[in-house]
């Protein structure tokens, strides 16, 4: 299906003796590569550079589990999600489909429909795209066609998750590719930071610079063969700089954690260790370092394709999409002066037994045991709960002084500035959510006098009319808070990809909360939370 739109330039004999220049290497003939025969799984098949054309495997599966993006727009794959008005690979299509450089292009992906959706209608009618169903892993689905008629040498591998991918960057890192077996195309944290200095990528350091990874490969040749293995055996390092320079053997992982060799040296000495010529491609452009992994990224890349249409069509799918606009706030030490759950235990502990009290070096031996993590931050909430007020609490008792606790805070335990902002955002005509770790048996109470109707929090359980330590289901804290809160939306009918989240916190155990939403804001941050602010360049307010 691919050799109908350039069979007559097959003819030329022109093109015959440029296809020399691209045969495998001498060094690759002379030597087998270990673990396979001289004749490799498609070498008699190379034959894309006979007319001087890269295919291309361009990645728009999943790993293992659902997609946070995917899933926040309702989709099965990140490949399809909508950015700027049209699905992410449609944009990605489009720059590779425009370069003279190349020739076919095969998706890999689980979903063989993957290009049924109406607005890729016109790709999948395209003689030049076929889509290949992926098997386990990105490595191997590439080796099981690598060199085949499907997809023949050389071959360039790139990401559907990469919108802001362009023709220019194509074509530059081609150009830059030559003469080598394996070329990695990052870009320089110089250069991505003069231009988005909020940026947050993963860098590999070295003694010149940090680099990040472009998702652009080129593979000239059969002899890069043993560097798909490698692959299949690192995917799941490749956020974990140490561990991915340890497979290359001690000595580049030793330059390269004490910073005493430069990426291309260490990209060119990965390379021999695998018996090929490998060399680091630094683009320049420092929208080639920004794939899009969270919604960090997709709201950055969007706001860059915007930027780069033009103001009446961005206007006009901003006014189409019309997000409804929430409001979630944490409430220890974001709306309330001081935490609230052991307060909240000794209060009751002291109004119905006093004596409990007298466990407070246990509950406080517990707490340094959960220090050194002897036990989980849900398992020390049970133990304190447990010690406080007992295994088995009645209902009457445990509402009754929940409610007190928070006529108590009521008086002078919430920042005014927190209950004026709760009221500003409603004149906004946002939704406004309450998510803490503190759990429902009383932290709905204090939501109320806060004027907050819906709550995502920690579930206790009941037995019967008495309330028992045991935590229902997750502790609402760190990731479990972003997916409960989600769960709790979509439960709803608000898929994340139609909503606006603005959310406010003290701590920087809301880290996945604060990047999951669209307007992070840090209140009376602690430490660790000003310094990612700062870093983050997030908003940051004090209140007294």
């Amino acid at each position: 299906m691919f050799t109908d739109w350039r069979r007559h330039k097959l003819v030329d004999p022109i093109h015959k003796i440029l296809a020399l220049g691209s045969a495998p290497s001498a060094r690759y003939k002379r030597k087998q590569i270990k673990g396979h025969s001289s004749m490799l799984p498609g070498q008699e098949h190379i034959g894309t550079d006979e007319i001087g054309l890269w295919s291309v495997a361009l990645l728009a599966g999943q790993r293992p589990g659902r997609d946070l993006l995917a899933r926040g727009f309702r989709r099965e794959f990140k490949a399809v999600i909508p950015i700027n008005g049209r699905p992410m690979i449609a944009w990605v299509l489009d720059a590779l489909l425009n370069s003279r450089r190349i020739g076919r292009i095969v998706i890999i992906s689980q979903d063989s429909h993957i290009l049924s959706d109406p607005m890729l209608v016109q790709y999948a009618t395209n003689p030049r795209i076929a889509v290949h169903t992926g098997k386990a892993g990105i490595s191997q689905s590439i080796m099981s066609i690598a060199g085949q008629s499907t997809l023949p040498w050389p071959m360039m591998v790139t990401t559907a998750d990469h919108p802001l991918l362009t023709t220019r960057m194509i074509d530059d890192f081609h150009a830059r590719s030559a003469g080598s077996d394996l070329s990695v195309a990052m870009v320089a944290r110089q250069t991505v930071l003069a231009r988005y200095p909020e940026s947050s990528r993963t860098w590999l350091r070295f003694s010149d610079d940090g680099y990040t990874g472009a998702n652009l490969f080129a593979l000239r040749s059969p002899a890069t063969w043993n560097a798909l293995q490698l692959w299949a055996g690192a995917e799941q390092d490749r956020k974990k700089a140490i561990r991915l320079f340890a497979r290359f053997g001690p000595k580049l992982a030793f330059r390269a954690i004490t910073r005493t060799i430069t990426g291309p040296d260490g990209i060119a000495l990965a390379g021999r260790r695998l018996g090929i010529e490998a060399q680091l491609v630094a683009l320049d452009d420092a929208d080639a370092a920004i794939d899009v992994d969270k919604w960090s990224d997709y709201r950055q890349a969007e706001a860059i394709l915007s930027a780069r249409d033009d103001v009446a069509g961005v206007e006009a799918r901003r006014t189409a999409s019309s997000p409804s606009a929430i409001s979630v706030f944490d409430l220890d030490r974001t709306l309330t002066r001081q935490p609230t759950y052991t307060a909240l235990l000794a209060f009751m502990a002291w109004h119905r037994a006093r004596w409990r009290l007298l466990l407070a070096p246990v509950v406080v031996a517990a707490m340094l045991g959960y220090l050194v993590k002897l036990y989980s931050r849900r398992r020390i909430k049970e133990i304190e709960h447990a010690l406080l007020i007992g295994k088995a609490f009645p209902r009457q008792y445990a509402e009754a002084l929940a409610e007190q606790f928070a006529d108590r805070l009521e008086a002078g335990g919430f920042f005014a500035e927190g209950k004026a902002r709760i009221a500003a955002e409603r004149s906004e005509g946002r939704r406004v959510i309450m998510a803490t770790a503190a759990n429902a048996f009383y932290v709905e109470a204090i939501a109320r006098r806060l004027g907050i109707n819906e709550v995502v929090c920690t579930r206790s359980t009941w037995n019967g009319d008495f309330l028992t330590p045991e935590i229902d289901g997750e502790n609402c804290y760190g990731d479990a808070k972003r997916e409960m809160v989600e769960s709790y939306l979509e439960s709803h009918g608000l898929a994340r990809g139609d909503i606006h989240i603005r959310f406010f916190s003290d701590h920087v155990s809301d880290k996945p909360t604060f990047e999951w939403s669209d307007e992070p804001i840090a209140v009376n941050p602690s430490p660790r939370l000003k310094a990612l602010a700062e870093q983050r360049r997030w908003p940051v307010l004090r209140w007294t």
